[in-house]
């Protein structure tokens, strides 16, 4: 599996940033930003996005640090499965720089251990992750986070990331600004996912209601994860007050 090159007559960088601009400043809720980043990866010839809060010493979960992204359940599942984020490159590259860092498959093997390369190996091409580029973001308040985009092209280009970053900045604002969708027609979730909801809004932490339910603690952070991407919100906190205003919490 190959690097695919950008389709001709793909939106130049610099007309992307500036029409998509205004899409993202008019964004009011959840499902505003995911449709416009969407349009965003497609134009850009990726694949997937994602944002991010930047994690903290407790978080070792990629389900409890993403507020909005495309990516598979199933490929979350299996990255938090094996603990990959507690050993990503990425996220050490962004904590220690304010500059885009782009990654490619090819260079796994230099980044992490043999057993921890040969997994992420594995999932990476199964799913169609070539290569990346991510942006890192903060918002008015100083939290920081990190906007990506991943697939089967190339990372992004010198001239792309200085046109991009401040669209990503721009997003990150627009994901904490965000409100959630007015559907009046309550989603279905499923007994664990409304367990879990349930606990996290009576105060509980991931380690604290997997201890609860018996369960491990990275299915404790799918369930919610899962949860809150039926909600259309951008985080636990979000969806359980979504879930709170539709009447489906206990």
């Amino acid at each position: 599996m190959g690097f695919v090159a950008k389709t001709e007559g793909s939106v130049q960088i610099d007309q992307l940033v500036v029409g998509y601009s205004d899409a993202v400043e008019a964004c009011e809720t959840v499902y505003d930003i995911l449709r416009v980043l969407k349009r965003i990866t497609l134009d850009l010839g990726f694949r997937y996005f994602s944002v991010i809060r930047m994690p903290d010493g407790r978080t070792s979960d990629l389900a409890e640090i993403s507020l909005v992204s495309n990516y598979p359940p199933e490929l979350v599942q299996a990255y938090d499965d094996k603990k990959l984020l507690q050993t990503s490159p990425v996220i050490g590259a962004l904590k220690s720089s304010t500059m885009p860092h782009s990654w490619q498959i090819d260079d796994v093997e230099l980044t992490r251990t043999e057993a921890d390369a040969a997994a992420v190996n594995d999932l990476f091409r199964e799913f169609g992750l070539l290569a990346g580029t991510c942006f890192p973001v903060h918002d008015t308040r100083g939290r920081r986070g990190a906007v990506s985009f991943c697939g089967m092209r190339r990372p992004c280009s010198l001239e792309e990331q200085v046109q991009l970053a401040w669209l990503c900045n721009m997003i990150f604002l627009k994901v904490g600004e965000s409100k959630p969708e007015h559907d009046r027609s309550a989603p279905k979730l499923t007994d664990r996912e409304l367990q879990c909801l349930n606990w996290t809004a009576a105060g509980k932490t991931s380690p604290e209601i997997a201890v609860i339910l018996e369960l491990s603690e990275h299915t404790v952070n799918h369930y919610l994860a899962s949860s809150a991407q039926k909600l259309s919100a951008v985080n636990r906190a979000h969806a359980v007050a979504k879930a709170l205003r539709l009447g489906i919490l206990e």
